[in-house]
This record gives structure tokens, sequence and C-alpha cells, in this order.
């Protein structure tokens, strides 16, 4: 399949070159990063600190383009390879078209992944592509799981279709329906901090992500917009694309359970602030047969404030969201706040970051706190980037029980990064 796949890139490119009377743009990138990064880290109030400073690189983001632009009607074509800790073949389509005052746009990609390799499986010492079982070679015969690092993408590519007139917009699938309010900005270091750092990469703020359903948007003026979204679907364990399903939810079978919320957002501006806020509530519904009366229920609100002073950017956010299981016997809940200020010096930028966090297990749970503070400073050196931070957490629990009650860490990295 990778093989057909850089056929299809290669041919591509050979139109984009020869045929220009097709006008399609071709484009190549890269990007290469190298770190030093400094870190003393002790796990707990009863583990000693250790301290560890190496020098690491990567190579990311290599990528192939091209677009095309026919009146109102456009596409994209991109090839990228990257690794985010397995080796990533993204293929990917985009385009837009216009009918009247309407414009519609999508997007697919998928993941060639990495076909064709070996598994540890063997047959009379005869060595099995793509299994864990036996056979002869493996090929042409009855294939069972795949071996660990064998697996190709799993599923279609999921996505959306977004409708627009410029002052309403409709976003029906698969998506970001509703805004996250993070913004604040940290430095290079380790200072930012996350409402679930467990399984989502989710800054302080509104805590939602990607997830199917339909959004109607309206822009009421140049100076506000508002965003009411549905969450309705039978995808498991994705409260707003970030909560798991916990009041032990069988998704399988007869007792099958989807997902039911609704949200809104709101983005204004306010002379030099830039405002935005989202509120929502989803919960874990029966879609199958019989009397179910397990449920799990996510309450989300986040508020982001930035303010343009001229030469320093200051901004705040705001986090808080609530887990209940049924009858509200089980609840936990996070919330935080994060506050930066950015300092312009010409092209160059200082930057101070500090947050606050706090997360309960029950109701009764004493908070487990986590602070951090992160000082950094952004320039350039001739047609590189380089970046040099320095952060300090620390989390407590006055019950001690959350893991790494007496964690600390000191963070101070340098980067420098160069695209091509």
């Amino acid at each position: 399949m990778k093989y057909i796949a850089k056929m299809m890139l290669a041919l591509v490119a050979s139109v984009t070159l020869v045929i220009p009377a097709y006008a399609w743009d071709f484009s190549a990138s890269g990007s290469a990063a190298a770190y030093f990064n400094q870190t003393t880290v002790k796990a707990d109030k009863d583990t000693d600190a250790y301290t560890s400073s190496p020098v690491t690189s990567e190579m990311s983001s290599l990528k192939l383009s091209s677009s095309h632009k026919d009146g109102d009607h456009s596409a994209a074509f991109s090839y990228k390879a990257d690794w985010d800790g397995n080796m990533d073949q993204l293929i990917n389509v985009t385009g837009s078209k216009k009918a009247g005052k309407w414009t519609a746009s999508a997007s697919v990609e998928y993941n060639l992944d990495t076909p064709g390799c070996h598994s540890s499986a063997y047959a009379t010492n005869k060595a099995v592509d793509n299994a864990s079982a036996a056979g002869e070679y493996g090929d042409n015969v009855t294939q069972v799981a795949a071996a660990a690092g064998c697996q190709g993408q799993t599923g279609e590519d999921r996505g959306s279709i977004t409708l627009t007139d410029g002052t309403m917009t409709i976003v029906f699938g698969e998506a970001s329906h509703l805004a996250g309010t993070a913004k604040t900005t940290d430095s290079t270091a380790a200072d930012e901090l996350e409402m679930d750092s467990a399984d989502d990469d989710i800054k302080i703020g509104a805590f939602v992500d990607s997830f199917h359903g339909v959004s109607l948007g309206y822009k009421v003026s140049d100076m506000l917009t508002a965003t009411v979204a549905l969450q309705r679907s039978t995808d498991q364990s994705d409260l707003f694309g970030t909560e798991e399903f916990k009041d032990g939810e069988v998704t399988t079978g007869d007792a099958r359970f989807g997902t039911l919320g609704v949200g809104v957002s709101i983005a204004a501006v306010a002379g030099p602030a830039t405002i935005g806020l989202t509120t929502g509530s989803t919960s874990s519904t029966d879609v199958g047969i019989g009397s179910l009366t397990a449920s799990t229920e996510l309450s989300v609100m986040g508020v982001g404030v930035a303010v343009d002073l001229g030469d320093i950017d200051v901004a705040v956010d705001y986090g808080s969201n609530t887990t209940k299981t049924t009858d509200a016997k089980g609840e936990s809940s996070t919330g935080g706040l994060a506050m930066s200020a950015t300092y312009a010096l010409g092209s160059d930028k200082v930057i101070l970051y500090t947050g606050n966090l706090e997360e309960k297990s029950s109701k009764t749970d004493k908070a487990a706190k986590t602070s951090s503070v992160g000082l950094g400073y952004n320039t350039t050196v001739g047609p590189t980037s380089l970046s040099i931070g320095y952060a300090t957490k620390s989390k407590s629990d006055d019950d001690g029980a959350a893991a790494g009650d007496g964690y600390s860490m000191q963070d101070l990295e340098v980067k420098m990064t160069f695209s091509f």
C-alpha cells in the first residue's frame, strides 16, 4: 500500500510540475529541532530527587503539498511523514466549493502507518507477515490480529462538513464544535498545566475536544459570535471528546450506551480584549435494550481573556469540570487558573507564566494541588528560532490520597528550531 501511495504522490507532483495550465502550486517543507533539557524531579515526598541533562534532537513534519484554486472552488493535497511515538504517513485532501452565498468545505485524511512488517510468530521455523499465529510464510493464508507495530489504520476517516454564508455557520459530523478557551502563553520549558494530563492534552480552560455532533454558529456582529452545539452519538467514552464512561457502562451487546449533550460557546471582542466562554453538559445515555441505570455526566465551563496592551499581552484562563456517576454517588472535579504576560522586545519576546490546578477524586477528597511558574525568552539567530525557558512545578495533597504528593520539578530547556 505504501508503494502505491508513493507512486500516487509522484504522479501528483509530476502533474503539478508538468501541466501548469491546471494552476496547481507545489511545495515541500520540513523542520528540525535540537534541545538541551536539564530536569530535576522529585517524584514524591518519600523519593530522592534526580537530575538529567541530555541533548536531544528531532526531525519532523516532512511534508509535500499541492493546492489548486479555480474561481470559488479550491482543493489541496498533502503527504506528511512524522514521528510521534510511531511512524505516521498521512495523506490529506481538503476542498471547498461555493454555490450562491454558501460555501461548503471538508477534508479526508488517512494514515498509511507501517504495513508489511514481520511479527514474531513462526510456523515450522518460517516467519509470518502481519500475524500473531502460525501460517506458511503468512502469504495468502487466513490472518489473525496483527503483531504489535504492524497495525494499519483500523477504520474510515471521520470528519465534518462545514457550511457557511459568512454570518451563519453549520458544522455537521466530528469536529471541535465547542471552542477551547485557553489564551495563555507558556515558555519552552514544562510550565504549562493541563486539565487532565493523564490522557488529554487540554490546557486550563474548557475541557472539550473533537466529538460527533452538530453545531450552529451565528455572527451577531464583528464583536460577537455565538455557537450552540449538540452532541448525539454512539461513540464510547467520548463525553465532549475528553471524558470517559466511569459508571461501569457496558458498551457491547444489548447494553449499549451513547452520548447526549449540549453546549454553548461565545467569542467576543471588547476594546483591546478578546474573550472566550464555553459551557455545557453531556452524559452517557442508554441507546440499547433494557432498563439500564449506569450513567456518567460531565459538566464543563471555561473562560479565557486576552488583552493587547501594545508591547505587553496579558492573558487569564479559568477552567472547571465536574464528572458525576449515577445518582451522584461518585463525583470528581478539576479546576484551574492560569495567567501569562508576554513582553515584546522588537521581534523578541519575554514570557511569564503561572498556574494553579486543583483535582478532587470524590466529594470528600481533599484537593490535590499543583502549581507552576515559568519564565521564557524567544529570539532568532539568523534563520533559526531560539527559545530558552525555566519552569518549576510542585504538587501537594493534604490527605495523601493522590499519587505524587510532595512532587517537585525544575526544568531548564534550550530549544533551537529550523524550518525549511
